[in-house]
């Protein structure tokens, strides 16, 4: 069962859930059979050159980290850069979704460009979640599976505490709050960069 389970994952271009292997799997095994075997796959791929890991709700094969920066020069191409208000932005956006643009504005204390909005649902990381019930209804935006995987995130919670981010003065500390969500946020993707 390891070695199916080994494969599937192998072969899959996303994070593979527990429901989806059990399905792969006919319902042949329990629950419990595939997570310990999910167990063991990540105990042996624990000190190798790639990692089995959990993230975005399912499960995936990661560069390992210390071999990160050798891979990444497989592809020879930069990730363009994001700027640091496009950054804000999006770690404003995983600590308080379902937010509204205007909510990004408030806490950031400057416009919030169409353009940058755009640049993050371009590369997968946020997405139209509705409409908010106020006058003009407003959309209300969040994060995606994509941001999981590409934060290397099971899931939201795994993001660092936000009381370390926001306190009861956060209107009048909205630099620091922004510059250490940001912070946190590039610390992630420096992390995670070229480990797919």
């Amino acid at each position: 069962m390891k070695h199916q389970i080994e494969a599937i994952v192998l072969a899959s271009d996303e994070p593979i859930s527990l429901q989806k292997l059990r399905d792969l799997l006919d319902h042949k095994l329990s629950s419990a059979d595939i997570r310990s075997a999910l167990t063991e796959l990540q105990q042996h791929y624990q000190t190798r050159g790639i990692n089995f890991v959990a993230v975005a709700g399912g499960w995936q094969f990661r560069t390992a980290p210390a071999h990160a920066a050798l891979v990444q020069r497989l592809w020879q191409v930069k990730a363009p850069r994001l700027s640091r208000s496009a950054l804000e932005t999006l770690a404003i956006i995983a600590y308080r979704q379902p937010i509204t643009r205007a909510e990004i504005e408030a806490l950031r204390g400057v416009s919030v460009s169409s353009q940058m909005l755009a640049t993050l649902q371009e590369r997968g990381w946020i997405k139209l979640l509705g409409r908010k019930d106020v006058p003009g209804r407003p959309h209300l935006y969040g994060t995606t599976k994509q941001f999981l995987i590409d934060f290397s995130l099971n899931e939201l919670n795994d993001l660092p505490d936000s009381s370390q981010l926001l306190d009861d003065h956060e209107t009048t500390n909205n630099a620091n709050i922004t510059s250490t969500a940001t912070m946190a946020t590039q610390q992630n993707l420096r992390s995670t960069h070229g480990q797919q």
